[in-house]
């Protein structure tokens, strides 16, 4: 199956960037059903937490993780909107968060904590 992204996606800015091939390791090893050849998109808009569209051969997921430099304190909290999706785990709601990355390398390259 062939999985076309979003229109209102593009490719992923500069200040956002991330080891894609780093991430695809990842979830080839903790994301069950993960069937490899990711492919990485960023959504446009929004204003504070990057939010990527990814896509292996069969899914689609998406990934949305802290911007970069220092944060406000009042900044929306990725970390806590993890934690909140995890509390509904029916068909009506959020979709089921795969997991959560506590930490970022100096790359900005995902790391499971």
């Amino acid at each position: 199956m062939s999985l076309s992204p979003p229109q209102n996606t593009g490719p992923v800015r500069e200040a956002h960037r991330f080891e894609e091939a780093r991430l695809d390791t990842w979830m080839a090893e903790h994301v069950d059903g993960y069937s490899g050849a990711l492919h990485v998109r960023q959504f446009k808009g929004g204003q504070s937490n990057p939010t990527y569209w990814l896509a292996d051969r069969d899914r689609q997921y998406a990934l949305r993780k802290k911007p970069p430099g220092e944060l406000l304190q009042s900044a929306h909290a990725v970390d806590r909107e993890y934690r909140v999706m995890q509390l509904f785990e029916t068909p009506m709601c959020p979709p089921r968060g795969c997991t959560r990355f506590a930490k970022t390398t100096p790359s900005s390259a995902p790391r499971s904590s």
